[in-house]
């Protein structure tokens, strides 16, 4: 199933930030049944802060490795829209032509390269941030209302989902995010993303003022929004929740503390006799059974 036919299907859905075809395989042995790559844990990956740096050719690259490898629908973040590398000045293109670019570009070629979804956030893109940070600025609802109607507009099949991050919240209140929340669904959005919302009361609050499309929840470490469970926030009545960057950070933090044993130790001999990793024939064995490449 595709990732519309598993939210038509009112499936309840944990989707966990990817970044790479071996985490993708992983992910989906587990038995999740989508992934998100998230803008934030790409960025981190290729060096940069969470500032909306990410070029469409870069996510077009991310997304076409992960599909060769595994066909887990993926949910793609893309920031306050991507633009290609070669476009001087990509962040800050406003002109309408510049903006039909763009969405035609995002929509096609992501499309092309395997995403069942996109998601666009309402922040500034000069001024992109982090989403659990302070200090965001939105753009005017009218500018995001036709960005999302150019996105929809272009889409590249019926089957492509929008998904509309709204920040307003630490902006404009929660109200300002619920009234944006309906201004976006009119401009075509599938779904609706309400970032660093500050209660479960505010979360059921969103949902019943915004009754009409599946909403998405982020279960951020240590941001704005409480460490809510999944089942807490599909409670209140959300379908998907994200995980978008917390198993990665851990990755980079088990990396940190090996290269840290070898700067003491001279090796990894203890990891490896506690048997602390995943070894090669495991690793290999893994591959061969899960990866498409070797699916005949």
């Amino acid at each position: 199933m595709n990732l519309k036919e598993l939210i038509g299907a009112k499936k309840h859905l944990v989707l966990v930030g990817v970044t790479e075809p071996i985490e993708a395989l992983i992910v989906k042995a587990a038995g999740f049944k989508a992934a998100y790559i998230s803008g934030a844990a790409l960025s981190t990956k290729l060096g940069f802060l969470d500032e909306g740096l990410i070029s469409l050719e870069k996510m077009v690259q991310v997304v076409s490795d992960i599909i060769k490898a595994s066909d887990l629908p993926l949910l793609v973040d893309c920031d306050t829209g991507l633009w290609s590398s070669d476009s001087e000045d990509f962040q800050k293109k406003e002109s309408p032509e510049a903006q039909k670019e763009m969405a035609h570009a995002m929509m096609h070629l992501l499309a092309d390269a395997g995403a069942d979804a996109v998601q666009i956030e309402d922040q500034a893109p000069a001024k992109k941030r982090c989403g659990h940070l302070s200090g965001k600025e939105l753009v005017s609802m009218n500018d995001m209302f036709w960005k999302i109607k150019m996105l929809a507009y272009w889409r590249k099949n019926r089957d492509q989902v929008i998904v509309a991050r709204t920040d307003a919240r630490a902006v404009e209140g929660l109200d300002g995010a619920i009234f944006r929340a309906h201004r976006y669904i009119n401009a075509g959005a599938d779904a609706i993303f309400p970032e660093a919302l500050e209660s479960l009361e505010e979360f059921k609050e969103f949902r019943r003022q915004v009754p009409k499309v599946p909403l998405v929840a982020n279960s951020a470490e240590c941001g704005r929004t409480p460490p809510f469970n999944a089942d807490q926030l599909f409670s209140a009545g959300y379908r998907i929740v994200l995980i978008p960057a917390t198993p990665f950070r851990m990755m980079l933090r088990t990396f940190r503390d090996a290269l840290q044993e070898i700067k003491t130790f001279g090796s990894l001999n203890f990891a490896v006799e506690n048997d602390e990793l995943i070894s090669r024939t495991e690793l290999n064995k893994f591959i061969k059974k899960h990866s498409k490449v070797y699916k005949k």
